[in-house]
């Protein structure tokens, strides 16, 4: 349901959340190791350091680190950097004037669906899936 882009997104801010807090890593290090784009993974972090989710640092010492602690991210705050709140506002079915005043089939189950989802992408922070690459539920970032 997420764009592949907020996917790849969430990956690289599970790799950094693996990394000593702090710590500045190279995007190329980080597109090499999750095997995706440096344009990409450079235009999709970015987003991330405008939305207060990273900092940057330029210079031999650069790259980028989590801005805060990986308990304090929520996906929602992942989500919204990288997509926006299109996700969350658009209409299922594409549908462009789909609103509670003209809604299409969907409607009606589709506010239910995106508020469980809000809630839980919301509840959900970046340090509990870490947890599971660390226990090994998680097999390949």
């Amino acid at each position: 349901m997420l764009s592949s882009a907020c996917q790849d997104t969430i990956r690289a801010a599970v790799w950094l959340s693996t990394h000593p807090a702090g710590e500045f890593h190279r995007i190329q290090v980080i597109s090499d190791a999750l095997g995706l784009p440096f344009p990409f993974m450079a235009k999709s972090l970015q987003k991330l350091v405008h939305g207060g989710i990273l900092i940057s640092q330029r210079g031999a010492s650069g790259g980028v680190t989590l801005a805060r602690d990986p308990a304090e991210i929520t996906l929602l705050s992942i989500i919204e950097a990288v997509d926006g709140s299109v996700f969350f506002d658009a209409c299922v079915l594409g549908i462009g004037e789909c609103e509670a005043e003209t809604p299409c089939a969907l409607h009606a189950q589709w506010d239910k669906w995106r508020q469980e989802m809000l809630e839980m992408y919301s509840a959900m922070r970046l340090n509990e899936i870490v947890d599971d690459v660390m226990l090994r539920k998680i097999k390949r970032l």
